[in-house]
């Protein structure tokens, strides 16, 4: 196998065999997931999705057609949470906010961070761009695949926040942004960060993440779409910044967290969890999942995998909040209100949540109802042990 990013030879990094795809597809379609990684540019990618394009777009369509991210029931217009607020910090650090006017974000959803910059800069004329035919947007919307809109090249900044990571495409994709933006315009990128992912014990290789993207493979892919790449940022998620039509700048320097080390050490605790489960399930325990979410599938597709029949024969309970996922059946399980379930004496809950924010909010919920015998953890890391 070649690296898609730089060509490099990789190497294979672990499969899992029929995981579920996504929350949203309504059916029982699943994929073998197979991850593959470069170690010259510290890539790693979906190897089905990058083989076949078009087949995986065409098998994701119907999840990517059903995303509402944001729910009016959950979430009031605009939310700002603080992935919206670290890439507006870092956008002040390098826009110059008076000379920029016409802002594109491609993937914005309700367009609740468009929202947040034209109340930061009034004089901005935001428009959003979504392949999801919302229900309610709260900005200018389009709605349609960014792969067949056409514009002028008149933006002066095109966002794509949490989009990259989807596409099993990313040169073209990038290419064809670029095109949208006038002379000297930005582009802002934004993808999760698989250092702090794993660090954090969050299991990022879900289906529809195609690709888990490094500074350098950033860096590398914009100098093949012809953009240059200017200032990063990764507090929290990855942000890169490019610029069109600028002299070309050294090398931003990466700074060389060693995503492979910290792959074996995710592997590792992950192994030794889902271990301590099923010794705990075998006393007795019950596992209750919280949050019907891809990182759901993704655990319960490695307990499937390691633990075989034992899997079907455990006490099992898929928990969510939101109450339009109640009664469904996500990954075999039907989805209940914590006002339904009924935990046996002990029980291992499992919070199952892809950003810090959405834990810390999602940890007090599980401790309140939680017995003197009940263990709690955040995916794999033990909270209370």
């Amino acid at each position: 196998m070649l690296c898609p990013i730089c060509a490099c030879a990789s190497e294979a990094v672990f499969e899992r065999p029929g995981q579920a795809g996504s929350v949203y597809l309504k059916t029982d379609h699943s994929m073998d997931l197979q991850v593959a990684g470069c170690r010259n540019c510290d890539f790693f990618w979906n190897v089905e999705a990058f083989a076949d394009p078009e087949r995986f777009l065409g098998w994701m369509a119907q999840a990517y057609q059903s995303y509402q991210l944001l729910s009016d029931t959950l979430h009031g217009f605009p939310l700002v949470d603080p992935r919206a607020e670290m890439a507006e910090n870092f956008l002040d650090r390098h826009c110059d906010w008076p000379k920029l006017r016409h802002v594109l974000e491609v993937g914005s959803n309700r367009g609740d961070f468009l929202a947040f910059l034209q109340s930061r800069h009034g004089h901005l004329q935001v428009l959003g761009l979504e392949s999801s035919a919302l229900p309610r947007v709260g900005v200018p919307t389009l709605f349609g695949d960014a792969m067949q809109a056409n514009f002028s090249p008149s933006f002066d900044l095109v966002v794509a926040r949490q989009v990259l990571e989807h596409t099993p495409a990313p040169e073209g994709f990038l290419r064809h942004l670029g095109t949208f933006l006038s002379d000297e315009g930005l582009l802002f990128i934004e993808v999760p960060d698989l250092e702090i992912e794993l660090a954090e014990g969050v299991d990022p290789f879900v289906i529809e993440h195609v690709g888990h993207y490094s500074v350098k493979a950033l860096e590398r892919l914009g100098d093949r779409a012809g953009l240059n790449l200017v200032a990063v940022d990764r507090r929290y998620q990855l942000g890169v910044l490019f610029r069109k039509g600028a002299r070309k700048t050294p090398s931003v320097k990466a700074d060389g967290r060693g995503r492979w080390e910290r792959l074996r050490e995710f592997a590792d605790n992950q192994a030794r969890t889902a271990d301590v489960w099923r010794e705990l399930t075998l006393q007795g325990y019950g596992l209750c999942f919280y949050g019907a979410s891809n990182v759901y599938l993704a655990v319960s597709g490695v307990l499937r995998q390691r633990w075989g029949a034992h899997w079907d024969a455990c006490e099992r309970a898929l928990v969510d909040d939101f109450p339009q996922k109640h009664g469904e059946r996500v990954g075999g399980l039907r989805v209940t209100s914590w006002e339904e379930h009924r935990p046996g004496e002990k029980t291992i809950y499992v919070v199952c949540a892809m950003y810090r924010y959405h834990r810390q909010k999602m940890i007090p919920t599980v401790e309140s109802r939680m017995g003197e015998h009940d263990k709690l953890f955040a995916m794999w890391t033990p909270l209370r042990a």
